[in-house]
């Protein structure tokens, strides 16, 4: 379907071209639930997507003319703990993803940075989903009892070519200003950004090819109302943020 999404001015800057709903289907004895973030492998072509159950699905896309016609599931793969065992109960509930070695034009090298909340960490696993390494966080970001609630803590992260690795909580800290939505580098530096929503809360970061950022924004209405989003573009100027909204989703005018 081409809809139409419109920014906060009522300007229409982007169009969905085509959409990929998922059947119940199941990999591995890894059923198809509840997603919570995508990366995109350019060396091997594939669509990687972490459930927040701790574990990784990938789908190679097909297209036809130009428009996206299929996703095909190719492998599911389940993430582990130190001592080697799969992640289950609150361990398991990963939340944000970004790939490393995804775009150096060597095959069979990519591996996965995976950010889970309830126990806030950030991991480095290798194509087995065995660990290679923990990342170090800043030290306020190690306390679950520094978040808002144990289920609002490391949704996001994203390889940035200035900043390195950026870490977003899904809302500002205890004592910080919950109108401002923002990340951290691993220097401890947080950058914020103004809330489009009253309570809305960050879900979901991306870098695009000129180092921007593109953070996704969302607040749950309610079961009658479902989730309202707002997509903003984020520059880094001077060390600082400027903030667009550029696109608005609502149920209310038919976006799912």
């Amino acid at each position: 379907p081409k809809i139409a999404i419109k920014d906060d001015k009522g300007d229409e800057l982007i169009q969905i071209q085509a959409v990929a709903e998922l059947s119940n289907t199941s990999i591995n004895g890894l059923r198809i639930s509840e997603l919570s973030d995508l990366a995109w492998d350019k060396d091997e072509n594939l669509l990687y997507a972490l459930s927040d159950n701790g574990y990784l699905l990938s789908f190679r896309p097909v297209f036809k003319d130009e428009q996206l016609h299929d996703l095909l599931l190719i492998t599911g793969f389940t993430l582990h703990d130190d001592k080697g065992k799969k992640l289950r109960w609150k361990k398991s509930d990963s939340e944000g993803l970004t790939l490393i070695n995804a775009d150096n034009h060597i095959s069979g090298d990519t591996q996965y940075i995976v950010s889970f909340e309830r126990h806030p960490r950030v991991i480095q696993y290798n194509q087995e989903g065995f660990i290679e390494k923990e990342i170090e966080l800043p030290e306020k970001l190690k306390n679950i009892l520094n978040y808002r609630s144990e289920n609002k803590s490391l949704e996001s992260v994203v390889m940035h070519q200035q900043y390195g690795l950026i870490i977003g909580t899904e809302y500002s800290l205890k004592g910080e200003d919950k109108t401002q939505l923002g990340f951290y580098t691993l220097d401890g530096k947080f950058r914020s950004f103004p809330a489009h929503f009253s309570e809305g809360g960050l879900t979901g970061l991306a870098t695009t090819k000129n180092n921007s950022l593109l953070a996704i924004e969302r607040i749950y209405g309610g079961f009658l109302t479902g989730f309202k989003i707002s997509l903003h573009h984020l520059h880094f100027v001077n060390d600082h943020l400027e903030d667009k909204v550029i696109a608005r989703f609502f149920p209310s005018e038919g976006y799912f």
